[in-house]
């Protein structure tokens, strides 16, 4: 599958000037790491610097939520890579944290993921929720954000893949997977990430497979300095904004289900006898519920991300 245009990440430390005298509040971790001091915003809060100048910003919408009842999974968070943008000195920048959609049961779309934004920078837009089976065919259809949530699989009607609406020119958006019926198969299709869309559900004749969450984006791509090691805010993750696995019925007796697999950090598809799982890495997708008490719930989708860096 092609690698949709994206801006160009920051990779390593450049040779350039420092100033040890540049300082800032805010942010619930703060670390210096190769002659880079990094602000890392989990939650909402206030970027106040001490100087004039310039700092460089990634943002991460939240992700998507799952949707319910052989749902489709939510789509990722839209990623805007680090881009350079002023700051005065003692002024404060309000950072806001996109929540992670939360997941539905039948009868409505999974949650779609809130928008994060740093002072007056475009917002990273939250992904899609997944969508739900439902006698309301509006739902059947993933809703767009960041990345695209999956389309449901259920009542005669497959959920369409649909687009990421990711605002800023370059962003990381991607589509999700259509939801397939064949009765008695029902399979929810996989929410789209950060950096591939998600895969349409399968009907074999004997079983339902889920769609596959799109794959996310690695965090080492986005700056070689954000790893578990450096920073605890990643502890046990690599990728970022990754699309949730849909999830399956097969309604009949003698066929099997297999849930779709989220991208990396993303939640996986549920079926009749396993529960959806939620994301938990930063802006990815929850999966898409199964069908039996219990597990027809979607999961929850993972809060966005604000890192900012500058020289010292």
């Amino acid at each position: 599958m092609s690698i949709k245009s994206i801006r160009t990440g920051w990779t390593g430390i450049s040779a350039r000037a420092g100033n040890p005298d540049q300082t800032a509040t805010g942010g619930n971790e703060i670390k210096v790491v190769g002659g880079y001091r990094y602000h890392i915003f989990t939650g909402n809060g206030t970027f106040t610097p001490s100087f004039t100048g310039t700092v460089e910003v990634c943002q991460i919408g939240g992700g998507g939520g799952g949707g319910g009842a052989r749902g489709g999974g939510g789509g990722g968070g839209e990623i805007d890579l680090f881009a350079a943008t002023s700051v005065t000195n003692a002024t404060g920048y309000s950072v806001t944290i996109g929540n992670g959609g939360g997941g539905s049961g039948t009868g409505a779309r999974g949650g779609t993921g809130g928008s994060t934004t740093f002072g007056s920078l475009a917002a990273a837009l939250g992904g899609g929720g997944g969508g739900s089976d439902s006698p309301s065919s509006g739902v059947f259809t993933g809703a767009s954000g960041g990345s695209g949530g999956g389309g449901a699989g259920g009542n005669g009607t497959a959920g369409p893949a649909t687009t990421g609406g990711g605002s800023p020119s370059g962003s990381n958006t991607f589509a999700g997977g259509s939801g397939k019926l064949s009765d008695p198969e029902y399979s929810g299709g996989g929410g789209g990430g950060a950096t591939q869309a998600g895969s349409d559900g399968v009907d074999t004749g004997a079983t339902a497979i889920g769609g596959n969450g799109g794959a996310g984006y690695t965090l080492t791509s986005i700056d070689s300095n954000l790893t578990s090691a450096n920073f605890t805010a990643f502890s046990g993750m690599t990728v970022v904004a990754s699309g949730g696995g849909g999830g399956v019925l097969y309604n009949a007796s003698g066929g099997t289900e297999t849930g779709g697999t989220g991208g990396t950090g993303a939640g996986n598809g549920g079926t009749t006898a396993a529960a959806p799982t939620a994301g938990v890495s930063f802006g990815s997708g929850g999966g898409g519920g199964g069908n039996n008490t219990g597990t027809i719930t979607g999961a929850a989708g993972k809060a966005g991300l604000v890192i900012v860096r500058y020289a010292v």
